[in-house]
């Protein structure tokens, strides 16, 4: 689903509004899950565009607060140390 949702995540940025809807809705779909939160932190860390790192970072603060009781707790200590790690490496 990782590269998957990177695929999703590009063609939400792209101009044709149907592959747009397409892509938004199948997202959506897959924010339902708890594990959207790993997948996009993951996104945030390592998409080679800026602007899929971007819209990973919105949806993420749009979907966290959701989820974050779902997780255990290794899971948020990785998100947490991810999330720092991002904000310090990003240019």
């Amino acid at each position: 689903m990782a590269q998957s949702l990177e695929l999703l995540l590009i063609q939400c940025l792209m101009p044709d509004n149907d592959a747009r809807k397409k892509a938004e809705e199948q997202i959506e779909q897959f924010s339902k899950h708890p594990q959207v939160v790993v997948a996009l932190t993951e996104h945030l860390r390592t998409a080679k565009t800026s602007n899929v790192r971007q819209l990973s970072a919105v949806l993420l603060r749009k979907k966290i607060t959701g989820h974050w009781a779902k997780l255990s707790p290794q899971l948020r200590d990785s998100v947490k140390s991810t999330l720092i790690s991002s904000i310090t490496t990003e240019h």
